[in-house]
This record gives C-alpha cells, sequence and structure tokens, in this order.
C-alpha cells in the first residue's frame, strides 16, 4: 500500500511541474518551418470557368494526375482522359480518344461525340513544341482547338483541352 501511495504522490507532482523554455520554442519552431518546406507544393494551375485552381502534378507510371484535395484530371496520350470532381455533384468525366472523334461520358452515360482531326505537331521558334487536334463540336458545329505545349527540355507546360461539350476549354498551365 505504501508503494502505491508513494508513486501517486510522485506522479501527482510530475503532472503538475511544466517546462518552459524560451530556447526550446525557438529550436521547436525552427524544426516545424522545415518540415513544412519538405511538404510538395502544388505547381500547376488549371483555369476552369472564371475559377483558377492550383493543382499538383503527380507523374505515375505513363501519366499525369493533377490533383488537389477535390479534383483529379487524369492525362495520359496527349488527351485529358477522365476527371473527377471537377463538375458539379463530383461528377465523373471519360473522353474517350479514338482514330477520328472524342466521345465525351457523364457518370457512365455517352453525352456527346465530336469528329476530329489527326494530331499536328510543330517546332515553335523557342524549339518549344505544339501539338495539336482540331474537333468540332457535334451540337453545334463549332470548332476547337485541344492542344499540348512541351519545352524545349522536353517537359509539358501548358495544355488546354474540351473536357464538356457544355463548359468552354480547361487550360492548364506550369506555374
Amino acid at each position: 500500500m505504501n508503494k502505491v501511495i508513494f508513486l501517486l504522490s510522485i506522479l501527482t507532482q510530475l503532472s503538475s511541474c511544466s517546462f518552459h523554455s524560451s530556447q526550446y520554442d525557438l529550436l521547436k519552431s525552427l524544426f516545424a518551418q522545415e518540415d513544412s518546406s519538405l511538404k510538395p507544393e502544388k505547381n500547376w494551375v488549371a483555369y476552369w470557368v472564371n475559377q483558377q485552381i492550383d493543382l499538383y502534378a503527380i507523374n505515375f507510371e505513363d501519366q499525369i494526375i493533377f490533383a488537389d484535395e477535390d479534383i483529379n484530371i487524369f492525362y495520359k496520350d496527349k488527351q485529358v482522359y477522365k476527371i473527377i470532381g471537377l463538375l458539379p455533384e463530383n461528377s465523373v468525366l471519360e473522353i474517350d480518344s479514338n482514330d477520328g472523334a472524342l466521345v465525351y461520358i457523364l457518370n457512365g452515360k455517352k453525352i456527346a461525340v465530336d469528329p476530329c482531326e489527326a494530331g499536328q505537331s510543330a517546332v515553335m521558334d523557342d524549339l518549344s513544341e505544339k501539338y495539336s487536334r482540331s474537333c468540332a463540336e457535334s451540337r453545334l458545329e463549332k470548332r476547337y482547338e485541344n492542344q499540348v505545349i512541351v519545352n524545349s527540355e522536353g517537359m509539358i507546360i501548358s495544355m488546354q483541352f474540351k473536357v464538356h461539350p457544355d463548359y468552354p476549354l480547361l487550360q492548364l498551365s506550369m506555374k
């Protein structure tokens, strides 16, 4: 019984003590800042319906995923092929790119098929390369151009795509 009373009194004394040091606080804040600097930065920006959305660019196998806490934009083979979270109600939009058309699928339902020409690449004056593919909206007979721009070092620096028949082009660019 004496051991229990002794342990309880030690625990009471230890819990009532506090430790405060301005040097300790300074070191703690330095390490906390250092940890935050290790956090990746959102290095791409999306322009969509009068919004500017900062995104991470994640290289994964043979594709790039542009993402933030709510949005995922999947890019592969010179085409955005899937978007989650950008449209209202977290709809899932898929874009199937075949030989002569883009097929738009919203939540598993085909909503449009736009005929497209074959893609073309052109080298610009600054040695960057522009890949473009011209398509026609099936509903409005209006033309649009999907494009990807790659700098002279082989890095994608910007792109624009029609991702839904009822919305303007989605523009993505490196910050």
